[in-house]
């Protein structure tokens, strides 16, 4: 099934509902004695400023008789039903993908030029992988109609009323015509919420919402943004639908008052303080009348901010679902009878009560940091499948954090079975998307993932899912810069680095994929090689050799046991130091105090960068916000700090109850002394505000990128006056390399689902696919060290710089297309072509005729600093995220021809790293000599007019990624133009290839055209290099 075929089976899957939302006179035509709002005609006027009463909409009524307690027992012995239909979908994506791979002949009624599959070759292997493909596992079927029976009959009769009533079965706001307010009578006097400082954004009057009928008072109307007026339409929408969806607006948006907006909306409430008789009033005039009741579930550090939001923009009848049996019980009792409209509650909280939970019937549940149910095998995702409403909102930021299996957990659990069986999406979504992505994809690979992407986000993910960026409130910000810094290890880290990566442990899980040599044609570590000798299973050893690499990466004290650790753990620590220091690791293990550990300075090279800008910023009056995800990594911080330094250092982790947490922040942002903050990265990437400090540092990379990006904005948000920067430390060559380029990788994932952006290529990888490891997934990549001094990123950025270069710029009229020829790098043509160049290269360029346009820059202190510390590498993550120009007409084009002839399988990056193409032909590393690339260099700064080349170093050191691939392109242009006024005066003509005589004299011999091409072919894949 491709994108098309799946959005219109989503779209056939939809209940009965407003046919065009935009079209506001369905809604308007609504007949008032049905009870039901009439404005929108010609005769009638719409609410203003202040009104007495809202007009109600027919509640969708649900039988009092119905025994919620026990449908919801029933639905455990459910099993059976759903396994069936998990095998009756399983045999029908199956049938469709054999149909697809079987069926290779051309329809006759196909369009000429039209592409044709081709039938796969009938191998053994190519049977097997497309077996694997396709038998879906039954796990992935078991999300389609996934509903409790109890939710079920709520679903049908839902169904049936609007069958039956039409539009007028929707869920407009309670009707308040009979209700008297005594204080009406007080008219001006009557307080109104919420009270704030500042002037309002718009003028003090009702916003209505055409689509769905409600009301957004103006005392909360006129505090809006167009942007937040516009999510709380299309939260209203989803209430009057009872349907699901969710709200992925940027952190700092206001997803938290939208959500306020919109329930008041749905209340019927009018924003002043005859809100908190509502429920009461309505209540004493009779128990068959409707009115909502409202579950949000947070995180637990959450609850309080929520219970504090409700307060400032309303009066809200709320219960928090927390505490003891009875406190719990006296919530959940008010809640049955009508006498509260929201109850509160955690996510823990919920997963161990839901049973109960469940027994209410809700209009509407709110998860926020929806994300938490991303896990489809997590136990409160299962928890949460089971909630006991269909209106189901969730508020996230970061709705891809890992892949697009997240996405579809999330958007499944907001609407159940509306999206088809994850089997379905992963082959129409997440596989064309993933393979569109890899540097090495195909003109057809990446014109289907172009176009998918462009699909999802422009037709299906609109009717569930609206996100906005901060792009929308950056005239309220400072700026941000975001700086990776690739830190060089110690001597002695180096060193235990390697040992480790050498022992026995390491070596059978790296090689663990590889062939046996025993020719079994079986995996070694699947073979002969299933047990390390004397130690067990290496499968048992996976996980702790990764977190002791991540601990070696960081701090070498952490491996050596202290005098706090129990007999196990220091039994373990004491195995892994014998590992990684083979000759020195009793004396290691002897010496179990910590401040001579923490503080031996070979022992972490991130410190050597840290401490000197520390010692930059205090002497600037800056404060600090160092992040960590390991604990371990954060308490030895601590010690440091405390111990080798005078600076005034607060803390917080996940041990911290909710008011020291409170506590600390407040001191933080109110104390100017107080200089470093150290937190830990998941429990404080929320619910924080800590705008005193400007400068972040991430000390050690999380898996998941969300989590550092919402560390980074503790103090990157509305209130912070001062610019901020970002330092990310990843210390070079390490398992943190790998970490950081999946962090890219997931990152450029999320921007294509969100924004279909076209992202740029760097990685040959595909998540999940295990025949196309490439350069940061699989074992073997994780447990690689580059002990050379080389930077993983760097080499991949470079790689990439150099294909987009190749592909947007045609040097000399040189067809680099190589669709026609079988070895377009052999032949008279482009030797002839090659010879050029070099002499022209050997030539150089006339300095005079360019005019310097640059001054060298101000040494910047933080380069230096850097400098001084051995780090070789930094980037700024804003610029590695992202496209380019060539990228996006590269992919604009491979869009345009996926169903065309020209939508080939032909990689569109052509092969650059480590390429041979026959013994007698050109031959070229990645990694050029460095006489080479300084000669490129003195060139290209003799084109640009610099006649001192370390003038012109100083200028390329200060330029971003955008403008380093910019002059690279002009620079070819340059030589493309001098190229054809040398043809032209030769007599040549356009396309026409002119051999240039050497000296003037004859025509160079074979051997030096061979040695120019060996030169030359490395000048021009690797001239930027050096940039």
């Amino acid at each position: 099934m491709n994108v098309d075929e799946y959005i219109n089976h989503v779209n056939n899957a939809s209940e009965t509902e407003v046919d065009d939302p935009e079209d506001k006179s369905q809604i308007d035509r609504l007949d008032s004695r049905s009870d039901t709002v009439t404005w929108g005609g010609e005769s009638e006027s719409k609410p203003h400023k202040k009104r007495k009463h809202h007009e109600e909409g027919i509640r969708v009524d649900w039988s009092d008789n119905d025994d919620p307690e026990a449908a919801y027992i029933a639905f455990k012995n459910h099993k059976s039903r759903q396994r069936k239909i998990a095998v009756a979908e399983t045999k029908r994506v199956k049938a469709q993908a054999t149909s697809r791979a079987s069926k290779g002949k051309r329809p006759v009624s196909s369009m000429v030029g039209r592409r044709t599959l081709r039938k796969p070759k009938d191998d053994s292997k190519a049977k097997q992988k497309q077996k694997e493909e396709d038998d879906c596992n039954l796990e992935d079927q078991l999300d389609d109609e996934h509903l409790p029976d109890y939710l079920r009959d709520r679903k049908e009769k839902i169904e049936r009323r609007r069958e039956h009533l039409g539009l007028a079965g929707l869920r407009l706001p309670p009707n308040y015509d009979e209700i008297s307010f005594s204080d009406d009578e007080r008219g001006a006097n009557i307080l109104e919420k919420p009270v704030l400082r500042g002037k309002p954004d718009k003028p003090y009057e009702d916003i209505v919402l055409e689509t769905s009928a409600g009301i957004i008072p103006a005392p909360i109307a006129q505090w809006l943004w167009d942007y937040q007026v516009e999510g709380v339409q299309f939260l209203h929408n989803l209430f009057v639908h009872n349907k699901g969806g969710i709200l992925g607006d940027d952190m700092g948006l206001g997803k938290t008052i939208q959500v306020i907006a919109f329930l008041t909306a749905a209340f019927g409430k009018t924003g002043d303080e005859r809100d908190r008789k509502r429920m009461r009033k309505v209540r004493r005039a009779g128990s068959d009348r409707w009115y909502p009741r409202a579950l949000i579930i947070c995180p637990k550090t959450l609850i309080d901010n929520w219970r504090s939001e409700l307060d400032v923009w309303g009066w809200w009848e709320t219960a928090t679902y927390q505490g003891n049996v009875a406190e719990k019980q006296s919530a959940l009792d008010a809640a049955k009878s009508g006498h509260l409209e929201i109850m509160l509650t955690t996510y823990d909280t919920y997963r161990n009560n839901k049973s109960a939970i469940n027994t209410v019937e809700w209009d509407c549940v709110v998860a926020d940091e929806v994300h938490k149910v991303k896990g489809r095998n997590s136990e409160i995702t299962q928890a949460m499948i089971d909630i006991n409403t269909l209106c189901r909102i969730g508020l996230t930021g970061t709705a891809i954090q890992n892949n697009y299996e997240e996405l579809y957990t999330l958007l499944n659990w907001a609407n159940p079975g509306r999206l088809g069986s994850l089997a379905t999406w992963k082959h129409s979504i997440s596989n064309p998307l993933r393979l569109g992505q890899a540097h090495d994809a195909s003109s057809y690979q990446l014109g289907t993932g172009r176009r998918t992407a462009d699909k999802l986000v422009n037709v299906l993910l609109p009717k569930f899912f609206l996100r906005r960026t901060k792009a929308l409130i950056a005239h309220q910000l400072p700026k941000k810069t975001d700086r990776v810094v690739f830190c060089p290890l110690t001597v002695t880290q180096a060193e235990a680095y390697q040992n480790y990566i050498d022992s026995d442990i390491v070596e059978y899980i790296r090689t663990s994929t590889e062939l046996c040599d025993c020719n079994s044609s079986k995996k070694r570590g699947w073979c002969c090689y299933t047990e390390i000798p004397g130690v067990g299973k290496w499968q048992n050893y996976v996980f702790p050799a990764i977190m002791n690499l991540t601990l070696l990466a960081n701090h070498v004290a952490l491996l050596i046991p202290n005098k706090n650790d129990d007999i196990e753990k220091r039994s373990k620590k004491v195995e892994t130091l014998q590992l990684a220091f083979p000759q020195d690791w009793k004396d290691l293990s002897r010496n179990t105090e910590d401040l001579l550990n923490s503080s031996n300075s070979e022992f972490c090279g991130k410190w050597k960068v840290l401490q000197k800008l520390l010692r930059f910023w205090h002497a600037n009056g800056d404060k600090v916000l160092v992040f960590s995800r390991s604990k371990q990594l954060l308490r030895m911080l601590d010690k440091l700090f405390t111990r080798t330094t005078s600076y005034n250092v607060s803390y917080l982790d996940g041990d911290l109850s909710g008011p020291d947490r409170t506590k600390a922040v407040n001191d933080f942002n109110s104390n100017s002394t107080q200089f470093v903050f150290l937190i830990s990265t998941k429990a404080g990437g929320v619910g924080l505000n800590i705008t005193s400090a400007n400068k972040v540092v991430i000390f050690d990379p999380d898996w998941n990128p969300s989590y550092d990006l919402q560390a980074q904005d503790r103090a990157y948000r509305i209130g912070q006056e001062r610019d901020v920067e970002v330092f990310r430390l990843v210390s070079a060559g390490t398992i943190e390399e790998r970490i950081y380029a999946r962090q890219i990788y997931k990152q450029q994932q999320a921007n294509i689902g969100y924004t279909a952006s076209s992202e740029r290529r760097y990685f040959s990888g595909v998540q999940d696919d295990k025949d196309k490891k490439g350069e940061i997934f699989g074992l073997s990549n994780l447990f690689n060290y580059h002990a050379d001094g080389q930077t993983l990123l760097k080499e991949i950025v470079n790689k990439t710089n150099v294909a987009e270069s190749k592909m947007g710029v045609m040097i000399t009229n040189i067809d680099t297309s190589q669709v026609e020829d079988d070895d377009p790098l052999i032949g008279d043509k482009e030797d002839a072509a090659m010879v050029q160049l070099a002499g022209l290269i050997e030539k150089g360029f006339d300095a005079e005729k360019f005019e310097k346009r640059s001054r060298p820059k101000k040494l910047d202190p933080i380069q230096a600093i850097f400098a001084s510390a051995g780090v070789e590498y930094t980037h700024e993550n804003s610029e590695v995220i992202g496209t380019s120009k060539t990228e996006e007409k590269l992919s604009r084009k491979a869009a345009e021809n996926t169903n065309t002839i020209d939508g080939t399988n032909k990689p569109v990056f052509e092969p650059s790293q480590d390429q041979s193409f026959g013994s007698d032909g050109i031959q070229y590393r990645y990694r050029p000599p460095e006489q080479v690339r300084m000669r490129q260099f003195f060139t290209m700064a003799q084109t640009f007019g610099f006649t001192d080349v370390t003038h012109f170093a100083l200028i390329v050191e200060g330029w971003t990624q955008e403008q380093r691939r910019t002059v690279l392109d002009r620079f070819y242009r340059i030589r493309r133009e001098k190229l054809q006024d040398e043809e032209s005066a030769r007599g040549g003509s356009s396309g026409d290839y002119v051999t240039v005589a050497k000296d003037g004299g004859s025509k160079p011999t074979d051997q030096e055209i061979t040695a120019k091409l060996d030169d030359v072919k490395e000048e021009l894949e690797e001239s930027d290099d050096e940039l």
